[in-house]
Formats: structure tokens, sequence, C-alpha cells
């Protein structure tokens, strides 16, 4: 199952957004999040449920995608710019003309140098965490290092006029239209980059900006004065505030929403319903009404550390032993997850249901066994976000585990820092719990960024596998350049099929699905198709 899905290549979204029947303005929205984020600066963004929020209401991008509330199409269209970019020479040199009237929160004109200056601070230290792909595209050997050591513009960059960006790429990029969509491409003025600090100093280019951050507690958007709807195709300003309220872990938010009172009226989960309330939920009409529901793409893995599980029939015996139908419980069971048994979920343009192995619902530990007869083990590491929901599975998995003849050692860590730490080369951990689901609707943007060895560096990986084959590499590089993405589609099933027999980098564990409560005071919220949350573009308070 894939959502619908096109590309507006003559850039003619309508500004302002057209206005959501019976919303109104005015009020406070209340997002209750388990954790502070990781990251703000959109150099440095990588997590989907952060980008929810960003790219909703504070950061906008070259490019965009204007969701559909009701099942209509998914369409990529020019955010920031005046189209999705344009192309003479079949993806090599793209051309983006920045919107008339776009300003910084402070009323300061956004320019190409702007974006430019954006996309330069990503090759450096407070770029590391983001996404990379405009970075890879533009300079393959990453030999450029930053504006403060390798000159103002990255490699391929030129600005002909204040707004006006071309990019000159090393090798035809049909899919540079996705990578425009990162928040690489979010305006930094160099004149106000304060470095790491900008994690804090970020300047909105969206309908909020920050009124009040409080670290750890929340941070309070009010309306960005300068943000102008008749550039903007994607977002409305309806609310007066949002409060982000950090700190309220998934059982805490199920309650505070099942029967909201005061503020939490108004309030919107980012995570699902706790795994015990989901059949009270289902079973009521009234709380039924007030959930955003339905598959994603994302998927929950175990990532096996190839530099440290060397042994392919070891990584094969994970793969049997492995428990997914508790996690899948755990997650909410059928309302917040899939059992998986493929590398691409469901809904991504390439997935085919097949299971290279079938372990039934708890794991086959005498398969796994018989992988695993005469091997000398050592204990391995399962490294996972320290969270309320993560505090049943990590036994779960040791047990599984263990059962199959392993021996595990748990190792709980900080949400907030999770990802960093699980992305520096040298860590000690072999078994990684993670989420991962792609930047865009193609296949390109799991395996490009999962399993591609050639783009391991000493930190910031999200090829948490640490997987390293020059003909895997290769395969996935050529797939990446196919101009006919139906074809590559097919291909990237066999890829899938062929990647899980002769390698096993991951324990593909659970398709995820969204089942998040709201309170009867929020209208205007839909599954966002892009990151799985509740889509906030729309968001009003009803009264």
């Amino acid at each position: 199952m894939t959502h619908p899905f096109e590309i507006d290549h003559q850039g003619l979204a309508p500004t302002p957004a057209p206005e959501v029947p019976a919303a109104r303005r005015g009020g406070r929205v209340v997002l209750l999040a388990d954790a502070p984020p990781e990251h703000v600066d959109p150099a440095q963004m990588y997590i989907g449920t952060t980008l929810g929020v960003a790219t909703g209401l504070f950061h906008r991008t070259l490019t965009g995608y204007i969701e559909s509330h009701d099942g209509g199409p998914r369409r990529l269209v020019g955010d920031l710019a005046t189209d999705t970019g344009r192309s003479t020479d079949g993806g090599r040199t793209w051309t983006y003309t920045l919107r008339e009237g776009l300003r910084f929160e402070d009323g300061t004109p956004i320019t190409s140098h702007d974006v430019a200056h954006a996309i330069a601070r990503s090759f450096g230290p407070n770029g590391v965490y983001g996404p990379q792909f405009v970075q890879q595209a533009l300079d393959p050997e990453r030999g450029y290092r930053g504006p403060e050591q390798d000159g103002p513009y990255a490699p391929g960059v030129s600005t002909p006029d204040d707004r006006t960006l071309v990019f000159e790429l090393s090798e035809a990029t049909p899919g540079f239209p996705f990578f425009a969509t990162t928040t690489t491409t979010t305006p930094v003025p160099r004149d106000r980059d304060t470095g790491a600090d900008y994690e804090t100093s970020w300047l909105s280019t969206g309908p909020y900006r920050v009124r009040e951050s409080r670290p750890g507690r929340h941070i309070l958007l009010e309306r960005n004065p300068h943000w102008d709807p008749a550039t903007d195709p994607i977002r409305h300003q309806y609310p007066d505030e949002v409060l982000w309220e950090f700190g309220v872990a998934r059982d805490r938010q199920t309650e505070r929403l099942l029967v909201p009172v005061g503020r939490d009226r108004c309030a919107v989960a980012t995570f699902d319903v706790s795994e015990e309330r989901v059949a009270e939920v289902e079973a009521d009409p009234g709380l039924l009404a007030r959930v955003v529901s339905g598959p994603s793409a994302y998927l929950q893995y175990v990532y096996v550390n190839t530099r440290r599980v060397t042994d392919v029939d070891v990584r094969r015996a994970l793969n049997y032993a492995f428990d997914k139908g508790t996690c899948v419980r755990l997650a909410g069971g059928s309302a917040g997850a899939e059992r998986a048994g493929t590398i691409l979920a469901p809904m991504v343009p390439g997935h085919r249901a097949e299971d290279v192995y079938p372990s039934g619902e708890h794991g086959d530990p005498l398969k796994a066994k018989e992988l695993l007869a005469g091997k000398e083990l050592r204990p391995l590491v399962f490294a996972y976000p320290d969270t309320v929901p993560n505090a049943p599975v990590a036994p779960a998995v040791k047990a599984a585990l263990e059962a199959a003849g392993f021996e595990i050692e748990l190792r709980p860590v900080d949400k907030a820092s999770f990802y960093s730490l699980m992305g520096e080369a040298d860590n000690d951990c072999d078994l990684i719990y993670g989420v991962w689901g792609p930047d865009f609707p193609d296949a390109s943007g799991v395996f490009d960024v999962l399993f591609r060895g050639d783009r391991l560096t000493r930190s910031g990986n999200m090829n948490l596998s640490y997987f390293d084959d020059p003909e895997i590499t290769a395969e996935i590089a050529a797939l990446a350049q196919e101009p006919d993405r139906t074809a590559a589609a097919r291909r990237y099933a066999d890829l899938d099929r062929r990647l899980m027999a002769e390698h096993a980098p991951v324990v593909p564990v659970y398709y995820k699905r969204q089942f998040t409560l709201y309170g009867p005071g929020v209208g205007g919220l839909f599954l966002s198709a892009q990151y799985f949350v509740p889509n906030l573009t729309r968001m009003y308070v009803t009264a």
C-alpha cells in the first residue's frame, strides 16, 4: 500500500493555502512530547516527530509537500521556491527561484545567499546529525568542510542574484527536488549564524516563532508577524500560540487525553495511545473520533552492528530468535504495529511482502540454535532509547535471544542523545533498537541512508548497522540514478530480499502504524504521509 503522490513540476500550488472550512483564528494548542528534541537547528534535525512540528510551524524549505486531509494525492511543490526546480540537462543542474516577499521572523528579507549559507554550514560540525542528501549530491567526496574553513559556498552552488540558486551536481540526480525538501535548505543568514548556539537562536521562516524557551520543559510559539501567507502554499496560522510541552510520557499523554480537562481539551499527543488503553479507545466511538490513525512508512529495526557482529550466520540467528510478536503487542497491537519481514515498509514503493526468516509470532529459538551450533559467542550489547514504552520491550528482547543461546547486556540510553551516540562509529553497541522512515516517497530514502558503506563517517551516521559491502553500495548508487522510478522500485524489492538473505544487517521488527489521540478542542488534524504524525498545517482551536 502506498499513498498517492504527484510532483507539481509547474509550481502552480495556490498561495495563500486554501482556507480550512470552519477554521477560526485564536487560542492555544498544546503539543505533548515525551522528551525535548535532540536538535532544533535545521541543519541538525533528523527525527520525524520533530520534523513534523518544525516543518509545519517554523522551518520552511525550498520544496515541500501539500498533504491531503481526505485521501487525495500528496503533492511535491515549491515552498520557499516558486516551483520544484528546473533542469535542462537530465538532472545534473537544478535552478530555483525564491518567492517574492519572504522574510525571517525579524523582518529581514530571505535571499538566495541565506539558503546557500545554510547548505554550506551543513557540511561542517553543525550539520553532522542532519540529512546528508544535498551534501552528497554536491560533493560526493566530501572535501568541502564548511564556510569557516573552505569558502562561503559549497561546491556547485551559485547565486546569480538575490532570488536565484543554481546547483551543479557531480552526476545526474533525478531526485534532487526531493532532497530540497529537507531542512538542509532552510535559510540561515550568515550574520546571524551562531554556530552550535543556533540550536536556541534560530530564526523562524514559518508562521510561528519562539516567544519563550525553557530547556527541558517547553517551547512556547507565537505568531510570526513577518510570515506572509501569500508566500506559502502549505501552512496556515490559525492558533495564536502553540505550546510544545516536554517530559510527558506516552501513558501520561494518553491519560490526559482520554478525559481532557482545561488546556488538555486543546492538546495533541505526539506519541501513540499507550498499549493498555488501545482497546478502550477502539471500543468508544467518541474517543475513536479523536484519533489520528493509519499506516506509515516507518519501520522498527534492530540494527546489527556488522563491524562487531561479523558472522552472517549469527546475524541470521538473531533474525530467527527475535520475538516480534511481543514487540507488536507492546506497541499497541494491530492499531500500532504489524510484524515485519522486509527492510521496506508496505507504504514505500518497492515493498514486496515476504520474509526471508519466517519465525512465527514469537521467534524460532531452535532454528537459531542450529545456526549457532559450534560457535563461540560473546555477550551482545542491546542499546535502546530509555523511554517508558521501551521499558518492557528490553527484557522481552533479552529473554527471547537468550532462549536461543545468546547472552544479552541491556543498555538503556537517554532518548535525547540516542541517535547522536549510536551514530558515533566507535560506539560499542552490537544491537541498536531504532526506527527509520524515508525522507521522501522513494526507496532510495531507505537504502541510501541505511546501507551505503561509502557514506560512513566518524559521527552522525544513520547506517547504524555500519554495513559496508562494495557490491551492495554500487547497486544502491545505480538505483538512485535510475530515471524510471517504477522500474527502480521493482529492483529495490529484489535488493531488499538479497540484502536480508546474504547479509542480514538488520532485524525488521514491525511496520509502525499511527494511533494518536487529540483533544476535542482541536480541529484540522490528519495523518501526515510524510512524517506519520499529526499534520499541523491546518490545525485550529475549535472554540
